[in-house]
């Protein structure tokens, strides 16, 4: 996979952004000013910037998992450590390039379910928030995460993939949510 165009870095940071100001505004307070930058920032500094948006968010103590799938087969583009170690893999480079449906993800039974979120979200444009669902960890067992996705847009509007952040929720709140959600009439 090559590395990601001036175009691909301001869409990806955008979608990052869309999620944390929806869901996580926690997770990067600085974020919302320094994305008054991205429009006259160069690859570079956009790269290094994206960089160290996902290696905060490895930090000690988060509970926050992201990645980015790009193109037509949805590989992954990055992903920060916790996402990595969920899959089972030590360093989130060694994620590049594959898809949810390669045999060493743990949750590859679930990967048509993954694939169809994602397409969802590219055509419509529009971003998902609060899904509820089981995700099976690289230790084999079920856990339940609080995911949202948003598309991936360059400015001419053409969506070239997705942006994922999820956290693994407590089971007992997990169970909660998801009644609220199967109760909630689809959109």
């Amino acid at each position: 996979m090559s590395s990601p165009s001036l175009d691909d870095l301001r869409a990806i940071l955008a979608a990052y952004k869309q999620l944390v100001d929806a869901t996580w505004p926690d997770l990067h307070p600085t974020m919302r000013d320094r994305a008054r930058l991205w429009a006259t920032a160069s690859a570079q500094s956009l790269a290094s910037e994206l960089a160290g948006w996902v290696q905060q968010s490895s930090a000690e103590g988060s509970a926050v998992r992201v990645f980015w799938k790009i193109g037509p087969k949805f590989e992954f583009g990055g992903v920060n450590r916790q996402f990595a170690m969920d899959a089972g893999f030590a360093n989130p480079a060694e994620l590049v390039g594959l898809t949810d449906f390669d045999p060493r993800l743990p949750w590859r039974p679930q990967a048509a379910k993954y694939r169809a979120d994602d397409e969802a979200v590219v055509a419509s444009k529009t971003a998902r928030l609060g899904i509820i669902e089981r995700q099976k960890g690289s230790n084999g067992e079920i856990t339940w995460v609080r995911v949202a996705k948003a598309p991936i847009l360059h400015a001419n509007g053409n969506a070239i993939g997705v942006l994922g952040i999820y956290e693994v929720l407590d089971p007992a709140i997990a169970r909660k949510l998801a009644v609220e959600q199967i109760k909630r009439p689809p959109v």
